[in-house]
């Protein structure tokens, strides 16, 4: 259990876990008003069973003759009303600090779950080639929500009904001792015996529904992922019954371990109430006198309606601790190392200032492979691309040019190797800065399920958006005319989720106005013109030359027409340089850019 908060507190900020104290000071305030509560009722008890107590206890015949009480009556009014005062308090102040741990529990599902969030996608991009993307809205969305509902509230409840428990307990303990302690042994070795023989199978169905879950979530969204080709090829019960598989196991784990919780607490009441029947028994044949019994008896009964619910919601809240340790790993996984992510990316990107390109831009000796390749995808390669020139990467598929691209992005780092913009050394540090100087229009446009406007812009508040920007940037790359003639409701038509209302080329064009919205000095376009027609992939390009002047243009080939007009051609194979020069050297001097020529054409 030390481990377990542990690992709970690690997942929260300083500011929480102060709050925190807080709480648990509330639960320690609440506890000692329900043992005062409980305490209140033996003298009152003790008073209606022989009022002769008024006068022979101390403290009650300094408060009757203090208060200026004049009959015996009206003092058992007094007291009876004092009781319901301190029991109405005690109760108000449980449900007072129940709303403060259940708001408590539930605010850390929104600040854990948005530190999921911002730690992936702070997360450097060679993260991403071995992740599976299910996994992370799995455990921003589902095991978040089982953290907090499986793991923090029930480890609150746990001290909380533990601190009660441990008060009552002192408390009968020191009005009868013996008696006490047998009520303590008794109910405690009978709770600790039935969590000790359930702990190890909580823990691992537990894992089960944990990975089940994983599973469940990755089917769900790539049933999704292509739904024309799902459709075309009939294969929605493959789909169906791949995700059932693990979702019967999921809901199966679930049940169990609620079960698990629940059943043994009327195994344990019977234990609980045929103890106090006893007590009751024990009580009339010790005290003699019924009246002597009555005010124990009616103590015990007391202690009993609150004690009860408090071992049975320890219990539970113990097995639910239990049950969900395996999504307390798993969300502590993901968020290790998330400080030294939000530190590299604490400066908003408006407050980055672009690092100058002025000369050129310059990789040398530079080597990658990707985790866990053999052999490196980019090996000893060295280039430099001047400002304002385009330049362009071709080669057959697998020679590095894509990778080459993601370096120059700042997408990979390098296993060795530097590169240097005007002479200055591209490092984590200055990166950012060379990074505003980028646009990216890679071969899959991605489309969020928003407006055209916000689709260009993609990363701009909507109050924030440059209408202008966006008009000039669409007219730029041929998409103006058919947003405003063809969509119904033109800039601001939604285009569905991925853009599924537009066809390739339209959505390549929408890619290509986000890229050059920001006005960036380098574009990068990876095989960006694949998806367009001969006709629109020319107007395209002809708008960007129109710009190229005072932009550096990094352009992966997939046709021919996009190098006929580059400043240089690099040839690449295998993750080398084999060749470079203008498209007309090239054609004269390279046999391997003719043949690629004659199939890209």
């Amino acid at each position: 259990m030390k481990g377990v908060i542990g690992k709970i507190l690690q997942l929260m900020s300083p500011r929480e876990r102060r709050r925190l104290v807080l709480v648990f000071s509330g639960l320690l305030v609440t506890a000692m008003l329900q043992v005062i509560g409980l305490a209140s009722i033996l003298p009152f008890l003790s008073v209606v069973t022989n009022q002769e107590m008024i006068m022979e206890n101390q403290l009650l015949n300094w408060l009757y003759t203090t208060l200026g009480f004049t009959t015996v009556n009206r003092f058992m009014l007094f007291l009876g009303f004092l009781v319901l005062a301190i029991l109405i308090i005690s109760n108000t102040a449980s449900a007072v600090v129940t709303w403060a741990v259940e708001r408590f529990s539930w605010m850390r599902h929104y600040s854990i779950s948005r530190r999921l969030l911002a730690t992936y996608l702070h997360r450097p991009y060679e993260y991403f080639l071995n992740q599976n993307t299910s996994t992370f809205g799995r455990n921003i969305l589902s095991e978040t929500g089982m953290l907090v509902g499986g793991m923090i509230l029930p480890s609150m409840e746990l001290i909380a009904n533990a601190l009660v428990v441990l008060f009552i307990m002192v408390f009968l303990i020191i009005i009868d001792p013996i008696l006490a302690m047998v009520v303590t042994v008794t109910l405690g070795c009978a709770y600790a015996a039935v969590y000790l023989l359930v702990r190890r199978k909580l823990a691992k169905i537990g894992r089960e529904e944990v990975a089940a879950n994983r599973e469940r979530f990755k089917h769900a969204n790539e049933a999704f992922g292509d739904p024309k080709t799902v459709k075309l090829l009939g294969a929605e019960d493959y789909f169906v019954e791949s995700f059932s598989k693990h979702s019967f196991i999921f809901s199966d784990r679930v049940a169990t371990g609620t079960i698990i919780q629940r059943i043994p607490r009327y195994a344990l009441e019977m234990v609980a109430f045929g103890g106090l029947l006893m007590i009751v028994l024990y009580l009339i044949a010790t005290q003699g006198d019924m009246a002597q019994a009555l005010p124990l008896i009616g103590l015990y009964a007391f202690a009993g309606y609150r004690l009860m619910p408090a071992l049975q919601n320890t219990f539970q809240a113990a097995a639910k601790v239990r049950f969900h340790i395996a999504s307390l790993e798993a969300i502590h996984e993901a968020l290790e190392g998330a400080e030294d992510l939000s530190e590299r990316s604490a400066e908003p990107r408006e407050k980055i200032s672009p690092l100058s390109f002025d000369s050129q831009l310059e990789l040398k000796d530079i080597t990658f492979r990707y985790p866990g390749a053999d052999k490196p995808v980019v090996e000893s390669l060295s280039l430099a691309v001047k400002a304002r020139s385009s330049v362009a990467f071709v080669g057959k598929t697998g020679s590095g040019k894509t990778t080459v691209a993601d370096i120059i992005l700042g997408l990979l780092t390098p296993e060795g190797g530097i590169m240097s913009v005007d002479g200055q050394q591209i490092n984590a540090q200055n990166m950012p800065r060379w990074q505003r100087n980028l646009g990216y229009v890679p071969q899959d446009i991605y489309l969020r399920d928003d407006t055209v406007a916000q689709n260009i812009a993609f990363a701009e508040p909507k109050e924030s958006i440059d209408m202008e920007k966006v008009l000039k940037t669409a007219k730029i790359a041929n998409i103006h005319k058919f947003i405003v003639d063809e969509l119904p409701s033109g800039y601001e038509t939604v285009v569905g989720e991925r853009g599924v209302r537009l066809s390739g080329g339209e959505r390549q064009r929408i890619g290509i106005a986000r890229a050059l919205y920001y006005d960036p000095v380098v574009v990068v376009l990876d095989e960006a013109t694949s998806a367009l027609d001969s006709g629109t992939e020319h107007a395209v390009f002809e708008a960007i030359e129109n710009i190229s002047k005072a932009k550096t243009l990094i352009i992966i080939a997939h046709r021919l027409t996009t190098v006929r007009s580059c400043d240089v051609v690099y040839v690449l194979d295998y993750g080398k340089i084999i060749a470079k020069g203008t498209y007309r050297e090239l054609i004269d001097t390279c046999e391997v850019f003719r043949k690629w020529a004659k199939t890209h054409a």
